[in-house]
């Protein structure tokens, strides 16, 4: 068994607010190398952490005896990163969008097939305490006969026009809330309901132009919020029926919704990564728009260690930046575990083969965008 697991970052964004933080709570694990362009943001990041090595050059990762990379960097860096880490027997987890097309995810996911490390897609709400209820009381029957999925994500984190233009705003380099959100949802889908056979999709870029370094407006080319209908196929849980999302980073408020609907029960997961439940029984009759929702929380039930890390995430900064980085604290306690034990695989973890899937779903939503119509992904 090994003892200490060394982890290594290649960018320093999202690895500031959530994936080191969430491995500072691990015992016996070292932070010990981090690779970004900007000397100042790798700095402050080494700096914050206690990190001994940073570099500008990311291939000098390459060399360093690392455990696991966390790969952060904006998605048309991916596939070339990516598959020399994996290619250097190093295990990884990389961020989504998984890569900017069909053809780059599936150049990850065969390096993938051929290195010793672990590949893993950061698709941590899999690990998330409230989405392994959802996962049980779905499987178990206990919601009942799945009728729908519904999703609304609503971000502000774009909606001032005088936000710079930067790669998010370029769909070349695989900006936009499709493959930012649209990813998460999709992923979310699949893992609690099973595999989707057709898609319609409409993208939207609400604010058209923003401007650059030197203050000159550039184009937006990448979607700013979409729309989005997919239907399960036979191998699902729900054969033939809708999940609908609705995305949007240029809303006026914050707001997070994922809900299951069945015949005996409709489960909820809220932005704070509460879950709730409510019964057909509990509403009023006739077609009052006022009649408040009883909705009744449930707690999730947690093994001991997971328990532990619970407690140290509630007293850390990962709690306030909500579902998203608190899974992660989850998926990298069990990344730690993977490692220290020597395992090849991680049950329930999203893979490079997921992330291939994933891919495959977002081009047809972005023919079906194009075309006005319903287009499978397979």
């Amino acid at each position: 068994m090994k003892k200490n697991v060394r982890i290594g970052f290649l960018g320093s964004g999202w690895a500031r607010i959530a994936q080191a933080p969430a491995f500072s709570l691990m015992d016996d694990v070292s932070l010990a190398a981090v690779a970004s362009p900007t000397d100042m943001h790798r700095t402050k990041f080494m700096d914050r952490f206690g990190i001994p090595k940073g570099y500008a050059d990311w291939q000098a990762l390459l060399a360093e005896d690392l455990d696991l990379v966390c790969v952060t960097t904006p998605p048309f860096l991916h596939r070339d990163m990516v598959t020399a880490l994996l290619g250097s027997g190093k295990s990884v987890i990389c961020e989504k969008p998984f890569a900017l097309n069909v053809g780059e995810a599936e150049a990850m996911f065969n390096a993938s097939l051929s290195s010793p490390g672990l590949a893993v897609l950061d698709h941590q709400l899999r690990f998330h305490p409230a989405v392994r209820t959802m996962k049980q009381m779905i499987e178990s029957g206990e919601i009942g006969r799945l009728h729908d999925v519904r999703s609304i994500v609503n971000l502000s984190s774009r909606n001032r026009p005088d936000q710079p233009w930067s790669w998010w705003s370029d769909s070349a380099r695989g900006g936009g809330a499709l493959g930012a959100i649209g990813s998460h949802l999709i992923d979310l889908n699949r893992f609690l309901v099973g595999e989707i056979k057709e898609v319609s999709c409409s993208l939207t870029t609400s604010i058209p132009r923003r401007p650059d370094g030197e203050g000159r407006q550039r184009p937006v080319t990448s979607d700013d919020s979409f729309a989005m209908m997919m239907r399960f196929g036979p191998s699902s849980m729900a054969l033939a029926a809708p999940s609908l999302m609705h995305v949007t980073t240029v809303g006026a408020y914050t707001w997070f919704s994922f809900e299951v609907s069945g015949s005996l029960k409709t489960i909820r997961l809220d932005g704070a990564g509460r879950l709730w439940e409510i019964t057909p029984d509990k509403a009023k009759g006739g077609r009052s728009l006022i009649d408040t929702p009883r909705w009744k929380q449930i707690e999730p039930i947690l093994p001991w260690d997971e328990l532990v890390l619970q407690e140290k995430i509630r007293h850390s900064s990962l709690a306030v930046h909500g579902i998203f980085a608190v899974g992660f604290a989850f998926l990298a306690h069990r990344m730690v575990k993977a490692i220290r034990n020597g395992e090849t695989r991680i049950p329930d973890a999203a893979g490079f083969a997921d992330g291939l899937v994933i891919q495959k779903i977002i081009r047809a939503a972005r023919d079906s965008s194009d075309t006005g119509s319903w287009i499978k992904p397979f």
